[in-house]
Order: C-alpha cells, then sequence, then structure tokens
C-alpha cells in the first residue's frame, strides 16, 4: 500500500490508533477502510490474502489438522495456559531464568517467548526456547515471531530450524516500530509469514516452490488481535484474512473489560465456528502500569481504570489481580480455550498468581 511506513499488503498494521499510524500521519489503511463504506466492499479488500510477487504459489489453503503439540491439545480441551517470557538482557541472567520458569512448569501448558515487543531488546527467543525444552523436562514453547526487521530469507532459515528442533508453535506479528525511532524494515506483514509457515510446514516448500527439510509434523499457527479498536469491524476482518492465511488460533489484547471481547468471539466464530480463541490476561500492578496500556491501544474508560486502582489500594497485588481475574474468566467461560498469562517478566508474582487460580484455569 502506497504511503505506508511499514510497505504492509494486507491491511493495518497492530499499531494503529483511533485512525493514526504509529510512525506517521495517518493509517493510508483506515482510511481506505472508511472510504469503501460498504460492508461488502470491505469484506473484499480486507480478507484476501495478499503476497509479495516472489511467491510462486499463491493458493494454497491449508486443512485441518490434529493437535500435535501439548499446548494445541489443551487449546482443544478449553483450558490451555500459555506464560509470557519476556526478560531483558540486563535485568537477569539465563540460569537464574530457567530455575525460575521450571518452578512454573506445573500450572503451564506453554511457555511463551517474546520477539522485543515495543522493540526493546530482548534474548533471541529460539535459543531461549532451545535452553527451556532442555533444561524443563516436558516443557512446551510458544515462539512469537514478528516480522521487523527479518528479510525472507531470514525467517525461512528461522522457521526451518525450529521446526527441525520440534517447536511446533507460533505466534505471527507484524511487530512495532522501534521506540528509539531508528529505521525499521517491513518485507512481510504477519499474513505472509502466517502463510510462509504453512508452506514450509505443511508442503516442505518455499515460496519459490524449493524443498526444505522439516520433518513431519506441521506447525500450529497463531496471531494477535486488538479487541479495543475503534475499528472493531477492521480488526475482525484482519482476523479472517489471517485465518485464511493458514492461522489457527488468536491472541487478544489484555481483557479488563469483557464486552468487546464477547463481540469479537462471536464474530470469528460466525466466520469459522473451529477457530480457538486465546484470552490474554495481564497483571497490573501500578497505576501507572495501567495508563501505559494507552500504548498498546487497550483503552479502558474512566470508571474502570477507578474500579482497578481501588482494587490495587485495598489489596495485595497478587489478590487484587486475582479478584480480577476471576471476573474475566467467569464471563469467557464458553469463548476462550485458555489464557496467555503476563506478569511483564514478574516471575515471582506470576508463580503466586498461578498457584491461586490453578484451579480455576483447568476447570474452565
Amino acid at each position: 500500500m502506497a504511503g505506508c511506513p511499514k510497505n504492509m499488503l494486507n491491511g493495518p498494521c497492530g499499531g494503529y490508533r483511533d485512525s493514526r499510524c504509529e510512525v506517521l500521519g495517518e493509517c493510508v489503511w483506515v482510511k481506505l477502510y472508511n472510504t469503501l463504506g460498504q460492508h461488502d466492499k470491505r469484506y473484499e479488500v480486507f480478507t484476501k490474502v495478499n503476497l509479495r510477487p516472489y511467491f510462486k504459489l499463491r493458493d494454497y489453503y491449508s486443512p485441518a489438522r490434529r493437535d500435535l503439540s501439548k499446548f494445541m491439545n489443551a487449546l482443544s480441551k478449553g483450558n490451555a495456559i500459555a506464560y509470557e517470557v519476556f526478560t531483558q538482557p540486563n535485568s537477569l541472567d539465563i540460569p537464574k531464568l530457567l530455575d525460575m520458569l521450571a518452578k512454573l512448569s506445573t500450572y503451564l501448558d506453554a511457555y511463551a517467548i517474546v520477539d522485543s515487543p515495543m522493540g526493546l531488546r530482548t534474548y533471541d527467543q529460539l535459543a531461549l526456547a532451545l535452553m527451556i525444552k532442555n533444561h524443563i523436562k516436558d516443557s512446551d514453547v510458544l515462539m512469537n515471531i514478528a516480522s521487523r526487521n527479518k528479510h525472507v530469507e531470514e525467517l525461512i532459515s528461522y522457521l526451518v530450524t525450529s521446526l527441525n528442533c520440534d517447536i511446533r508453535n507460533y505466534i505471527f506479528i507484524t511487530g512495532d516500530w522501534p521506540r528509539n525511532k531508528v529505521g525499521a524494515f517491513f518485507e512481510l506483514d504477519s499474513t505472509q509469514s502466517v502463510y510462509l509457515c504453512r508452506l514450509i510446514s505443511d508442503l516442505c516448500v518455499d515460496y519459490g516452490g524449493k524443498k526444505v527439510n522439516v520433518g513431519s509434523k506441521p506447525a500450529h499457527i497463531g496471531v494477535a488481535v486488538n479487541q479495543y479498536s475503534s475499528y472493531l469491524e477492521l480488526e475482525i476482518l484482519r482476523c479472517v484474512r489471517k485465518l485464511r492465511a493458514g492461522a489457527e488460533f488468536v491472541v487478544t489484547q489484555p481483557i479488563y473489560s469483557i464486552s468487546r471481547f464477547n463481540q469479537l468471539a462471536r464474530s470469528l466464530r460466525a466466520y469459522d465456528p473451529n477457530v480457538k480463541l486465546v484470552t490474554t490476561y495481564a497483571v497490573v500492578d501500578s497505576a501507572g502500569r495501567l495508563n501505559s496500556l494507552n500504548n498498546l491501544g487497550i483503552n479502558l474508560d474512566n470508571s474502570e481504570k477507578e474500579r482497578i486502582i481501588n482494587l490495587l489500594r485495598t489489596n495485595d497485588l497478587v489478590t487484587a489481580n486475582e479478584l480480577m481475574f476471576r471476573e474475566v474468566l467467569e464471563e469467557v467461560k464458553g469463548l476462550s480455550n485458555g489464557f496467555y498469562i503476563s506478569t511483564y517478566g514478574n516471575n515471582e508474582v506470576a508463580l503466586t498468581f498461578l498457584k491461586r487460580v490453578r484451579k480455576e484455569l483447568k476447570n474452565m
């Protein structure tokens, strides 16, 4: 799309806020969405999978597949738990991190390893995934892969390596523009990354039809959605496009308000009754953290913010979040297939929190 700083081919990235681009000016994709007006035209434009010219195989639609990972088995049962591993290299060394993550293994189905959110520096997710699998018996991992600053050949090498190391679960995102405003490039968007991964894992070929060796187990692929978007229909259409490209599950932004999630869930299930929905809950540890959610496009009304702040004032951190989480859990029953838990790298809080809510999670 001409005028898009990230060169997106498949609608806006997750960085738009209202009608604004996260980099510069008005989002050209939101402008197009508003111009089209009628739902039928919007559906046609925003659910079509667009690919770079070098993709030779352009019409592959992946079939339904059986569950091939611990995480996907739990997701199909409706009680999956993934925990976000978000650790910056200057905050905790690897041996201490692995020992702490091992203490959480009883409560989890997968460790979700992030790829430099908001452009922050993090450990390489493939190296960390392999260390976790080696250190923690029977562990499963869920790798976040951002398109930012990855050439297509680099992404292919990354996927072939990880698939041959028996890593099966992925979340593809486009990636945030770096906080320090240094240059970034986006050869592929998340939709094209999903499609490329499908070619590699299902058909053992790359974008040009060249054979690659990845073994016999296909990948399980997820994507992200922002249910707080001012353009919820646009978010739903973005999800439909990614499902067409080969995604199997959708991960939400952190949930504190239920109504938008319910609308999203029902709309996606109307398109694909079998789509798996993963509900994110991120522990709120301060009013500052709550205000920072705006940077993620999570816009809560003032009454909801005040309710959460009052809970933090009158309870200890874990108890306040336990109360909020139980409310969310009750509301999403029957719609959510599992939870993605984030404590922004505070693994000690995660251990206490998961101990308290483990029974409810497993009885979803």
